[in-house]
């Protein structure tokens, strides 16, 4: 029934862009969109939302109403504003209502008011084509000279953890058995220091050259690093990936992705960088498994 549904909803029209054409039609401007899902999805999925709403809707007025830990990665968009609903947290109810009068604000202020997006359906058209550029500004950049990084140093940023695994059916993460080896062989033949990204220091890496900013950082001062201080990026298919490769800045970077399912993110998406100076060099697992990808395998992509 699932495969037919989807050839049926093939021939009918895009909803996302029926919403807007009777905006059009109303003359109508402002929009409040909610989001309560992943981090990568504003660079995959909301940047081309935005994009069509301004094609439909010149000088609209698009407001996100989205949780704490998401709200710098909407700085990244052009023309829009935030609304923080500092009590949610991802794949748990929320009070949309309750959320807006604390900003002293409600559905009634919004010409549209989208609960549920869909951009993996609606913005399909993007795929192949659409490059999201990811405003960066340049500010920002001081925010990475808060955390010793040594000026002749070369380091290698890695994200051991997406912390997102029960929001999938397939495991995303590289073992950590692997991570430890690749620290070991990173540090001590190739001279190279390891930064730790994620949201709680666990689990432990007990050994010398390996800087955990796990919990250390906010969004813009994590991406600064990435653009100011870092080398190398090894990382799954993740939040950070996404954000990291669509910066719409030139900056060197070599980032070794780590893939179970080449149907999903940056690789889905089938663009190129932004950035001229990135290289991006995907690695997927055997039968999908990103167990299946050898340190080894890391190690020659990351440093041939």
């Amino acid at each position: 029934m699932g495969v037919i549904k989807e050839a049926l909803a093939f021939f009918k029209p895009n909803p996302f862009d029926t919403m807007l054409d009777r905006m059009q039609k109303k003359r109508q401007k402002s929009l409040l969109i909610v989001w309560n899902r992943g981090l990568g999805d504003i660079a995959l999925g909301l940047y081309a939302m935005v994009e069509r709403i301004m094609a439909y809707l010149p000088g609209a007025e698009i407001t996100f109403l989205t949780r704490p830990d998401l709200k710098d990665g909407f700085m990244l968009l052009d023309g829009v504003k935030t609304l923080v609903a500092h009590n949610w947290k991802r794949g748990q109810p929320f009070d949309i209502e309750e959320a807006l009068e604390t900003h002293g604000t409600s559905r009634e202020d919004f010409d549209l008011v989208i609960e549920h997006p869909d951009p993996t359906r609606w913005v399909k058209w993007q795929l192949g084509h659409l490059v999201p550029k990811l405003k960066w500004n340049s500010a920002w950049d001081a925010l990475s000279e808060n955390f010793g990084f040594e000026a002749d140093q070369k380091y290698v940023g890695v994200h051991v953890d997406t912390e997102t695994g029960q929001h999938y059916g397939y495991e995303k993460n590289w073992p950590f058995k692997y991570w430890h080896e690749f620290f070991r062989r990173v540090t001590q033949e190739k001279g190279v220091k390891v930064v730790l990204f994620g949201l709680a220091p666990e689990p432990e890496f007990d050994l010398d050259d390996v800087v955990d900013l796990r919990g250390k950082t906010n969004l813009l001062e994590l991406l600064s690093i990435v653009k100011n201080k870092l080398d190398y990026l090894v990382v799954p298919d993740s939040g950070l990936l996404s954000l990291s490769y669509y910066i719409d800045a030139a900056f060197p970077l070599k980032i070794v992705s780590l893939w179970a399912d080449p149907r999903q993110g940056v690789l889905k998406q089938n663009v190129s960088s932004p950035n001229p100076d990135l290289l991006h060099i995907p690695l997927i697992g055997q039968d999908e498994s990103v167990a299946n990808i050898s340190v080894e395998h890391v190690m020659q992509s990351l440093f041939s």
